[in-house]
């Protein structure tokens, strides 16, 4: 049986002993009832409802329609009307607080319950969605990454806080406006690049970006950012794609590490002499001393006195230090 709390708000004393009975009947448990808007709303805060039986024409300030207004903004309850007026006025006014259920008098029981249980299941799903939007939508205010979704035609439909820093548009600005317009790439990559893109990913599998060439977007304000960027097609229950998320990544940060590693190597490259150089190779291919000695045509102790040099400037301890610095850094030809 199920146990969910219904809360009864209904001027006719007959309608609502009748209603008390058929809900019992039916396994509901009443959580309070009232005869006004002011009263409902005041003894709804009091009482934990699932649902909220509305009579639309009740005496006082506030009828119905204003009622599950106000039980809708502040307890986020669904309301059922429920009355004995089925003209089109009152519709029409019913259907402004977009309600989950409307019942006209004389009610069946069979109706009744039939328009609570489906009620609280579309209630129970609503919760459930928002809920899983609000997930999502702090994973994406969260995530390291630019992320911008458009729909098939290109319009872009939502974006985080990281691709609107990378771009440098809001999410309220780029709405509607198309995608090629918001993602701006250099002008050393091609101009159809981001709509052939577009289209590979709307019609097959996820696309990440390979180029040869380094890949640098340019935000609203001029500003350059070295980015990777990937693809994937947003499906829809039929597994048709809809529209398209883009993941923007900065590398940035990455691309400067690059370029300080090379100009490091670049610099310890610069201090060895071709003789050290010539010495260094030998032993990163394994030549002993005697055997560099000889392949150079030089001394024992003007290996060792050169092989102690390239360990001072290269600040290695030991020769094992000093030959893997060699590879690591590509200092000689391997």
């Amino acid at each position: 049986m199920t146990s969910e709390k219904i809360f009864i708000v209904e001027d006719e004393a007959i309608v609502v002993e009748s209603l008390n009975d058929h809900l019992e009947s039916l396994g509901y448990t009443i959580s309070g009832q009232a005869s006004s808007g002011e009263q409902a709303l005041l003894k709804i805060s009091k009482n934990e409802s699932d649902l909220v039986l509305m009579d639309i024409m009740l005496k006082g300030e506030m009828d119905g329609v204003e009622t599950a207004k106000q039980v809708s903004c502040l307890y986020g309850i669904p309301v059922v009307f429920l009355t004995a007026y089925s003209d089109s006025e009152t519709l029409k006014r019913a259907k402004l607080v977009e309600p989950f259920g409307y019942l006209i008098k004389p009610y069946k029981v069979r109706e009744l319950h039939t328009t609570l249980e489906i009620t609280l299941y579309k209630h129970r799903m609503e919760k459930r969605i928002k809920i899983n939007e609000r997930r999502l939508g702090t994973i994406l205010r969260s995530i390291g990454d630019g992320v911008i979704t458009a729909d098939k035609d290109g319009i872009i439909t939502s974006m985080n806080p990281v691709a609107e820093f990378l771009t440098g548009w809001t999410e309220s600005e780029s709405k509607q406006n198309k995608l090629i317009d918001v993602i701006k790439l250099e002008s050393n990559v091609n101009t159809s690049f981001l709509h052939d893109l577009f289209n590979q990913t709307l019609n097959g599998g996820r696309v990440s970006c390979v180029l040869n060439k380094d890949l640098i977007m340019l935000s609203k304000k001029g500003n350059k950012t070295f980015v990777d960027l990937s693809a994937d097609p947003i499906q829809n229950e039929d597994n048709h794609s809809s529209g398209v998320v883009f993941t923007i990544r900065d590398i940035s940060s990455q691309k400067k590490a690059e370029t300080d590693l090379f100009e490091a190597r670049h610099l310890l490259q610069n201090s060895l002499t071709p003789r050290e150089k010539e010495i260094l190779q030998l032993m990163v291919a394994g030549s002993t001393t005697k055997e560099i000695a000889f392949d150079l045509n030089i001394s024992n102790r003007t290996v060792e006195a050169h092989r102690q040099h390239m360990m001072t400037k290269l600040n290695a301890t030991d020769m094992t230090m000093l030959v893997r610095l060699a590879i690591t850094h590509k200092l000689v030809p391997i």
